[in-house]
């Protein structure tokens, strides 16, 4: 009978592809808010990719789960607390980290752009939210990341990697989140999970169109979202001069 001791063993990770809404006051439209679509990049503090950008994200210990590896890894490197986690996926290209076979199950997660912090001893220097961009074409998804100052972090054209600063294959890991992203909207309502319990309609249309890379008119984006709304009593002041009403999801709705 075979043994366990008789295979090869690789080391397991545990990665974040974490995306999150930011709101911010537009430069026309009489300084409406809006909603950007922001990424969780950490600055690497160790070789290998030493100053690069990457997932946040590390080994398994003993004793852990999966999520749970991923859950303190994001605590740790971030700050952030608990958020939202689906399972996307195992990546094990052989030549993926140069310290040897490492084997990542990476997870989509969904939180807010809340205040970020780094622990002392952690594998990551800072956090940062990156700047998403995303517009849909025949040929694929043309998505881009930047940072603050307009460094171009990640950018794809026809659903190709074609400019690539991240570390690891963390390009690779966050196209693929941001796919499982886009399909969870589209067909699982999951852009509730981005919103907090009472919002404008506005505020849903806003990131459903940057993630699904569709454009509709207000009107037709209502009538598309009725039956997963609830019309509640209050109004949000949008702006000096006109408010907005404000819904919540209807029960049952994920």
């Amino acid at each position: 009978m075979n043994r366990i001791e008789d295979y090869a063993r690789p080391s397991v990770a545990a990665d974040a592809v974490v995306f999150g809404l930011d709101t911010a006051q537009a430069e026309s439209r009489g300084g409406l808010k809006q909603r950007k679509l922001k990424a969780l990049l950490i600055r690497r503090g160790e070789e290998p990719f030493a100053g690069r950008y990457a997932l946040p994200g590390g080994f398994l210990r003993t004793g852990e789960t999966l999520e749970q590896a991923a859950q303190r890894e994001l605590a740790e490197e971030t700050g952030v607390i608990q958020p939202k986690l689906i399972q996307l996926g195992a990546f094990s290209r052989p030549d993926r980290d140069p310290r040897g076979w490492v084997v990542s199950c990476a997870f989509l997660a969904l939180t807010k752009t809340v205040a970020l912090s780094t622990a002392a001893g952690s594998d990551a220097a800072e956090a940062r939210w990156m700047q998403v961009s995303c517009t849909e074409t025949d040929q694929g998804e043309a998505l881009s990341i930047t940072d603050d100052d307009g460094t171009l972090l990640l950018d794809t054209e026809n659903g190709q990697i074609k400019t690539n600063a991240l570390a690891f294959d963390h390009a690779e890991i966050i196209l693929a989140g941001f796919r499982r992203l886009r399909d969870e909207v589209l067909y699982h309502d999951l852009i509730f999970a981005l919103m907090p319990e009472l919002f404008a309609v506005s505020d849903l249309q806003q990131p459903y169109e940057i993630i699904t890379g569709t454009h509709t008119s207000p009107q037709n984006f209502r009538k598309k979202m009725a039956s997963k709304l609830v019309e509640t009593e209050y109004y949000n002041e949008a702006a000096a001069h006109r408010t907005a009403k404000l819904y919540r999801r209807k029960d049952g709705i994920t």
